[in-house]
């Protein structure tokens, strides 16, 4: 599976794309069948939500074994590759959110695995000659819009917890004196992040009226008991924590820290470069479906919209990091001198 995936040709033609793509999901349908059956989750359904957002998006939070967090893993790994066969995405996108899908499986299978194989390679449109994967994707255009909605965020959320549990390890190893091991622990968090813009793209890949008209009115009352807002992601609000965590671990200027640690000062300035494009990219993403309107959570008077929101978080963020990068933003610098 983690061949398949790094063999996928994101700038490729779009048959030997999509017939990578399609490989790649074969190969995570396999891995699914392969997993014990005692790993299945029982009714996860019955879990309560942690917010309404959770609710919404069908998505629980819970402590599992190593089994069931492998079946998890791959099952939304399985449904988002299925779903980006279809999906028109930038090459940039996909690549990245292959990639941090394939640093899922690596984390999966550990640092001794031994994740070569024959099969990723050279996939020919045409020669595929075994049965192709069950798609998810309904027949009717806005079914399959809707379902998109949900499944890129199911992506998104299983790149927030992995990014999570690997920057609290290297926040972790910076405290036990251990570099090596948090340069490494860093460079594998950027992989995750970087994926976020690209699976909150394949999430709002669909058009900005079937945006407006059908899945907007289903976060709002009275079809949710409070309007949604992204602070109430739980799993990315964790993500935010140990950035935050991070910082408090690891607080000399990149001047400072790159005489004496280069590598880990260049792995973290790689990190919150790709949290501050994260931000940058929301409002990018934002923007085409919502256009000047006011987020959910907004009172009508108020004097901001969604994206001007969004466009101040990220001011913020890059005023926040600015000590912490080489190449500083001129505006962080205005905000954080005056």
């Amino acid at each position: 599976m983690a061949a398949r995936l790094a063999a996928v040709p994101a700038f490729g033609t779009v048959d030997r794309r999509t017939a990578a793509l399609r490989a790649a999901a074969r190969a995570a349908d396999t891995l699914v069948v392969a997993l014990p059956a005692a790993d299945t989750l029982a009714e996860p359904q019955k879990l309560p939500a942690k917010s309404a957002v959770q609710d919404y998006f069908r998505v629980r939070t819970a402590e599992l074994t190593a089994g069931q967090a492998a079946r998890q893993a791959v099952e939304v790994i399985h449904r988002g590759l299925v779903d980006l066969r279809d999906t028109p995405l930038a090459g940039s996108d996909i690549a990245r959110e292959t990639a941090a899908m394939r640093q899922v499986v690596v984390d999966l299978a550990g640092d001794d695995a031994d994740l070569t194989d024959d099969g990723g390679e050279g996939v020919e449109p045409g020669l595929d000659t075994q049965a192709d994967v069950p798609s998810f994707a309904p027949r009717r255009p806005e079914d399959m819009w809707l379902a998109r909605w949900i499944t890129g965020h199911h992506v998104h959320v299983l790149f927030n917890v992995y990014a999570t549990f690997a920057l609290r390890s290297a926040n972790q190893a910076l405290r036990d004196g251990d570099w090596p091991e948090a340069t490494a622990l860093l460079a594998r968090t950027t992989v995750y992040v970087q994926g976020f813009p690209a699976a909150r793209a394949h999430a709002a890949a669909l058009p900005a009226e079937h945006y407006a008209n059908a899945v907007r009115p289903t976060m709002v009352p009275t079809v949710v008991p409070v309007p949604l807002s992204g602070s109430a992601h739980v799993e990315y609000r964790a993500y935010r924590k140990a950035v935050e965590e991070l910082i408090a671990a690891l607080p000399e200027p990149i001047e400072q820290l790159a005489l004496r640690a280069p590598e880990l000062a260049f792995a973290r300035e790689a990190l919150l470069e790709a949290d501050l494009i994260e931000a940058e990219r929301h409002v990018c993403l934002v923007e085409p479906v919502v256009g000047s309107a006011r987020s959910l959570v907004q009172p009508p008077a108020t004097t901001d919209n969604a994206v001007s929101v969004l466009r101040a978080m990220r001011h913020k963020r890059a005023a926040a990091i600015a000590p912490y990068v080489r190449f500083k933003d001129s505006l962080a610098k205005v905000l954080r001198d005056g």
